[in-house]
């Protein structure tokens, strides 16, 4: 891409002010030996952006961003093949048709392309070009097949000089095969500033000078962030490549590639890379110049001024807004199943097929919240992907899932169930309960029984059966009983959670506080759905799962806790595995915590850190007890009758359980059975 010279005056600007007194590029030696940036507050912000999507951090990310080490875990290689598939070669055109230039821009939604306002600075300029995505070579060097796509400035288009970005929409299949554009899948936007850190490393992926796909790896660190719309990091080996995603090192995009500060001799002659010598970098390709720094606009400076200025037309913005709560390229791989039938790179990477992309596919775990010194493993496997984001007419919609609202039925929770009494624990004052509109204090649904906080909104106690048998989890032949079947949504739809209609609705956090938290938290099960889904009928199914999505059994968990059902089932799972029957009763909720912080722009909603679970089995006639407070995921569960290493750390007696949650006491037979 031609350089624009308003461009490399603004950079340069820009740098000017990078601190005073200090000319250029003197000031990016200084930067250069800037320590890296320890604060616990933003550390701990940055490690919250890891888990974003489903991801899990694993001990060497965590001891990458202390500073104490710069190893990268081998799924790092496979984050970097599916971040780029978003990533384009644009090739800017004429009227005629003639290429008068090259960029690189990357999808941001599954419509829309972020690229640089110097590389389109009008709808005109944008009308004639083209995207091309999957322009690489193979493993062996080989071209692959790409795929072009017309630019649609008529349905979208924005742009902002200041902030030197643009956005534009992309038809949905391509001009030649016609591959649907959702096959490579978008970068999510995050909004929040923390996602990169001084002296960490940054990604460029890119297209220089138009040449086939390229990374700038480990030659791009972070070297100031006290600019308010920019980052600068260096480049001393890595070309330039206007329009390029900047990532961290989990693959989100921190900025915008923009321009830099070039080399330059004692009399302010611009040195290129071939050692030719000019005085101004006008019409000059970037890829040719030496830049000592590179600035990238920041996305979270991108995304506020998407949100002030920019108009909605045909619902692109609309669809952005839903593309910035997930659903992106790394999410979507994030939630592959995981295979365990070995792993080859040659067999993963090689070759080439149009119909799909030759990447092995990265499977992790799910995550709960930072908390340092966290010892979390991913898993993988070499299922290739298939990152299908919605096009703008499948865009993911919120729908109530089938929810039976004549509760005559409901028993609640059964103390009976395990032939074994287990009683319900006692809340210490129970003026603190929200009560049903009947009077009732505990809340009856299908196998399961909630008490709410009136106060915190939020559950102070669940009690849930558990059946884990065939018989039970099936009882007809011939239904469906995955999730879509049971919540009667499509594929493409998201349940949305219901007010109960027996309790006051001041008493609830309603389904809409989770569309205005702008992605930072999810709707978490406290009693997991999979867990009450039995019955000795379909219909008693569908009831217990429709039961599970009243927000009575949520609880908004943060970015960085776990996403879906995972440490809940896995905890389960090591228990039934010591049980004599395949039944269990479990008990928890949430640690509601004094010093629990506000979520910012609600009056009352606070943000539980911690859950607590107790779990009752029976062994050899006699009940068994496990307490549990769950701070951190793991991997592996053994099926041996004891609780090893990996859970004991979890793992408290009952009575340090009662003191730390404060609200609930267990009846005496609880303790004498506590296993801790």
């Amino acid at each position: 891409m031609k350089i624009v010279s308003r461009t490399v005056v603004a950079a340069l600007d820009r740098a000017a002010k990078l601190p005073d007194g200090i000319p250029p590029p003197a000031r990016f030696d200084y930067a250069k030996d800037r320590s890296r940036d320890t604060r616990p507050t933003v550390v701990a912000r940055r490690a919250a952006f890891l888990s974003l999507g489903g991801a899990r951090p694993t001990e060497t990310e965590l001891e990458r961003l202390m500073g104490t080490d710069d190893l990268v875990d081998e799924f790092y290689l496979e984050r970097a093949l599916i971040a780029a598939q978003p990533v384009c070669r644009i090739s800017i055109r004429s009227a005629s048709g003639h290429e008068r230039g090259c960029a690189t821009g990357f999808m941001i939604s599954p419509r829309l392309l972020l690229t640089n306002e110097h590389v389109f600075g009008s709808a005109d300029e944008a009308e004639p070009s083209i995207a091309e995505f999957n322009y690489r070579l193979d493993i062996a060097g080989r071209p692959e097949p790409s795929y072009q796509f017309r630019l649609r400035p008529d349905l979208f288009f924005f742009n902002n000089e200041l902030l030197d970005f643009a956005l534009v929409a992309v038809d949905s299949t391509s001009v030649d095969q016609g591959v649907p554009l959702s096959r490579f899948g978008y970068h999510r936007l995050i909004a929040e500033s923390g996602k990169g850190l001084i002296k960490e490393w940054m990604t460029i992926i890119q297209h220089p000078a138009g040449a086939r796909r390229q990374f700038a790896i480990r030659e791009n660190q972070c070297v100031e962030d006290r600019d308010p719309d920019v980052i600068w990091y260096m480049s001393d080996t890595a070309q330039g490549s206007s329009g390029a995603p900047v990532l961290n090192d989990s693959f989100q995009v921190v900025a915008l590639h923009h321009s830099g500060v070039a080399r330059q001799d004692d009399q302010n002659n611009y040195i290129l890379k071939d050692g030719r010598k000019v005085t101004s970098l006008t019409d000059v390709d970037d890829a040719d110049v030496d830049w000592i720094a590179n600035a990238g606009i920041r996305v979270s400076r991108i995304c506020a001024t998407i949100s002030t200025e920019a108009a909605e037309k045909n619902g692109f913005l609309a669809e952005l807004k839903t593309a910035m709560e997930g659903g992106d390229v790394l999410s979507n791989a994030y939630r592959q199943p995981p295979r365990d039938n070995g792993f080859s790179i040659a067999a993963s990477f090689g070759g080439s097929n149009p119909g799909r992309f030759p990447l092995g596919t990265l499977v992790l775990e799910l995550n709960p919240s930072f908390s340092g010194g966290q010892s979390l493993l991913p898993f993988i496997s070499n299922q290739a992907p298939v990152v299908l984001a919605p096009s703008s007419d499948e865009a993911e919609g919120l729908k109530e899932p089938i929810i039976d609202t004549d509760y005559s039925s409901r028993q609640g929770f059964d103390p009976e169930f395990l032939g074994i009494a287990t009683p319900l624990p006692t809340v210490v004052n129970e003026t603190m309960i929200a009560p049903m509109k009947t009077g009732n204090k505990i809340i009856p649904y299908e196998h399961f029984s909630v008490v709410l906080h009136r106060e915190r909104k939020l559950a102070i106690l669940t009690a849930a059966n558990v059946d884990g048998s065939a018989k039970a989890r099936r009882p007809e032949v011939g239904k469906d009983y995955t999730r879509n079947g049971l919540t009667g949504l499509s594929k493409n739809q998201q349940e949305k959670w219901v007010l109960d209609s027996r309790v006051e609705p001041k008493f609830q956090v309603p389904d809409g506080f989770y569309n205005r938290d702008q992605g930072a938290f999810d709707k978490g099960h406290i009693v997991r759905r999979e867990d009450v889904c039995f019955g000795t009928s379909y219909a008693q199914v569908r009831r217990a799962n429709g039961d599970t999505f009243h927000v009575t059994n949520c609880s908004p968990q943060r970015a960085s806790f776990n996403r879906a059902p995972g440490v809940w089932g896995d905890l389960e799972n090591f228990i039934g595995a010591q049980s004599d029957t395949e039944r269990l009763c479990v008990f928890a909720a949430p640690i509601l915590a004094a010093t629990d912080k506000v979520f910012p722009g609600t009056e009352d909603v606070k943000l539980p850190s911690r859950f607590w679970k107790v779990v009752c089995a029976v062994k050899k006639a006699k009940l068994q007890v496990f307490a549990f407070v769950l701070e951190q995921d793991v991997h592996d569960l053994p099926l041996e009758f004891q609780v090893d290493a990996e859970w004991k750390h979890k793992q408290v007696s009952l009575k340090k359980l009662e003191s730390t949650i404060t609200l609930v006491k267990f009846p005496k037979l609880y303790h004498d059975a506590d296993q801790a």
